[in-house]
C-alpha cells in the first residue's frame, strides 16, 4: 500500500496535535508545582535589627542568630550610622529587613522603605507585660490567626517565637496584596516593641 503525500501530512499533523491536547493539563500541573515551591521559599533577610536596650529584643536577636540570621543592634537615635548605610543599600537593591524595635524606629524605617519602593509586610504589636501580654498581628489574613495563636502559646517566651515566625516567612506569605494599614490606625506608645518585616 502506497502512502500519498496528503495522507502522510494528515498523519503527521495528527501526531503533532496529540501532545498539544495534553499541554494545558501539563502546563497547569507545572504551574501548580512552581507555586508550591514558591510558597516554600523563605525570605532571605539582609539583617535582623533589634533594640539592645530591651530584654525581649535581645532574646529575639539570640534566637535569630541561632537560626543563622545576621543581626544588628540599633538605637532609637536617628543619628545611628546604620540608617544611612541601609538607605544607601536600598537605593541599589530592595533587600528585605526585619526586626524587633520600638515604634519610633519602625516609623523611620517605614519612611525609608517607602522611598525605596518597599513596604511593611508584617507587623506585630506587643502590648502589655508579663501574663497580660497581647500580640496583635497585621499581614496576610491567612497568616495572622496562626501567628497570634503561636505567640500566645509561647507565653513569656514570646520573643523567641516571634523571631522564628519572622524567619519562617515564605515569599508567598508576603507576595501580592499585604495590607498592614490597619496597624497604622492603632494608638501606640512610641516605646512599644513591634516585630516587623519590610520587603
Amino acid at each position: 500500500m502506497s502512502t500519498t503525500r496528503r495522507a502522510f501530512l494528515r498523519t503527521a499533523v495528527g501526531m503533532l496535535a496529540l501532545p498539544m491536547l495534553g499541554m494545558p493539563d501539563a502546563l497547569d500541573a507545572h504551574m501548580r508545582r512552581a507555586d508550591s515551591q514558591a510558597r516554600a521559599v523563605r525570605i532571605k533577610f539582609d539583617r535582623i535589627l533589634f533594640d539592645a536596650r530591651r530584654a525581649q529584643a535581645l532574646n529575639f536577636a539570640e534566637t535569630a542568630r541561632e537560626l543563622g540570621a545576621q543581626t544588628r543592634a540599633v538605637s532609637g537615635d536617628i543619628d545611628d550610622p546604620y540608617y544611612d548605610d541601609l538607605r544607601r543599600r536600598w537605593q541599589n537593591a530592595r533587600t528585605p529587613v526585619a526586626g524587633i524595635t520600638d515604634f519610633r524606629v519602625l516609623l523611620l524605617l517605614q519612611m525609608m522603605a517607602s522611598d525605596a519602593g518597599m513596604r511593611p509586610v508584617l507587623r506585630i504589636h506587643h502590648c502589655g507585660q508579663g501574663a497580660s501580654m497581647v500580640h496583635e498581628v497585621f499581614g496576610k489574613e491567612e497568616y495572622r490567626a496562626a501567628a497570634a495563636a503561636n505567640l500566645t502559646r509561647a507565653g513569656s517566651l514570646w520573643s523567641g517565637a516571634a523571631a522564628r515566625l519572622v524567619l519562617s516567612l515564605a515569599a508567598a506569605q508576603v507576595h501580592g496584596a499585604v495590607d498592614v494599614s490597619a496597624a497604622n490606625r492603632r494608638d501606640l506608645d512610641s516605646r512599644m516593641l513591634v516585630t516587623w518585616a519590610i520587603a
